[in-house]
């Protein structure tokens, strides 16, 4: 058959290495991820049959279906009925893995503390940039942030300390979302949960609440302002600040 035929031509180019042992589906899943990201197979290919890639690795075809299943699982692989195994696109790659390796690492709480700040941080001199270079740019942006800053003064007014928190999170979605990287938006999304707790965290010791809206139109003036290094000051003090209450919350447990 045609398909067979390039499959074959396809796999007579490619690096294959025998899988010396036959059991180990972790080995199989190495090779099918170095031949994805060998560019072998793209998004939207179909890969090889059970029993093409049994061959081509030299085992059994149960390690190969198993591997396949777990691809299946995380979203990188997907059954077409009686076409076999395609290779999916990006947007369909579950974010479980991603979470639960945060939720099992050490001390990650603050590590990813500060990879929200990193990407943060690119939001803003993204929409510093456009604001200097045509300020009406950033209109839209600008009053979706107002938005939210309205959002928390209420939520503040209302004692609906949830609601509040979720503006928070918005606001800072926003600014990351500024940058159009569809790997920020995706790991602030995966991130919700923690940077729930970081705010929750960060605002457990304020007295009065009143100031969290101000604070955050002080970033929108900044944005306005291009001041660079004010914006780069407010969220490195945030950061500081997390890590002092961590670290008082930690040594004040039993």
């Amino acid at each position: 058959p045609k398909d067979q035929s390039r499959y074959i031509l396809k796999t007579a180019l490619m690096n294959i290495e025998k899988i010396k042992q036959k059991t180990i589906v972790g080995q199989v899943m190495d090779q099918l991820k170095q031949l994805i990201a060998s560019g072998s197979y793209k998004t939207g290919d179909r890969i090889p049959t059970e029993k093409e890639l049994a061959e081509m690795f030299g085992i059994g075809r149960s390690s190969v279906r198993e591997a396949i299943k777990t691809f299946q699982h995380l979203g990188i692989l997907e059954p077409h009925v009686a076409k076999g195994y395609y290779v999916c696109d990006r947007d369909n790659i579950t974010k479980e893995a991603l979470t639960w390796s945060m939720l099992l690492g050490k001390n990650d709480f603050l590590e990813l503390m500060e990879l929200r700040l990193v990407m943060e941080r690119q939001g803003y001199i993204y929409l510093m940039e456009k604001h200097k270079l045509n300020p009406g740019s950033i209109d839209k942006t600008i009053n979706e942030l107002t938005k939210e800053i309205n959002a928390m003064a209420a939520a503040i007014e209302a004692n609906q300390p949830e609601v509040r928190i979720v503006a928070d999170y918005n606001f800072h979605g926003i600014v990351i979302g500024a940058c159009g990287n569809y790997l920020f938006n995706s790991i602030y999304q995966t991130l919700r949960s923690f940077v729930f707790e970081e705010i929750k965290a960060a605002q457990s010791t304020v007295d009065d609440l009143s100031g969290i809206p101000s604070s955050h139109q002080k970033l929108v003036d900044c944005i306005k302002t291009h001041d660079v290094f004010q914006i780069m000051t407010e969220s490195q003090n945030h950061i500081k600040e997390i890590k002092e209450i961590l670290a008082h919350n930690h040594k004040a447990k039993p």
